[in-house]
């Protein structure tokens, strides 16, 4: 600072120094919800998502291959759903509905009935189809 009050600047940019301790202090209050969260995660839930991060890792490769079965699928499902249980159980509520929808969708499988989930999966694909033409420009939205 010169006489009159005024920084010298040098061209660098500078933050004040109470804008850094704020950024500091709300980063602290994330990482400690985090570790909270985790903490207060029961048994349960650490061991579905050690369950769910075994049948997603072990059905995966199947599914990616292009020879996944109806079996991996659902397995593969029931997999994330266990861990989405997992980060509702640590993380709040809303995680649960992710859980809900995927042990929904994968009933079909499970009662034998992959020609409902075929139904399900063709819906899905043109649903896609036509979203990726909307949005590069093909089709034009009314």
């Amino acid at each position: 600072m010169n006489g009159n009050g005024y920084r010298n600047s040098s061209g660098g940019l500078s933050i004040p120094p109470i804008y850094l301790y704020i950024g500091i202090g709300i980063l602290a209050v994330i990482i400690i919800s985090f570790i909270g969260g985790l903490l207060s995660a029961g048994v349960q839930a650490y061991f579905a998502v050690a369950a769910g991060a075994l049948l997603v890792l072990a059905n995966l490769r199947d599914l990616l291959s292009g020879t996944g079965s109806s079996a991996a699928l659902m397995n593969t499902m029931v997999g994330a759903g266990l861990i989405f249980f997992f980060l509702g159980s640590a993380f709040g509520w809303v995680w649960y509905i992710p859980a809900l929808l995927l042990l929904v969708a994968a009933t079909p499988l499970a009662l034998r009935r992959a020609d409902v989930y075929n139904v399900y999966l063709g819906a899905a694909r043109s649903m896609a189809v036509n979203v990726r033409r909307a949005v590069g420009g093909r089709t034009r939205l009314p």
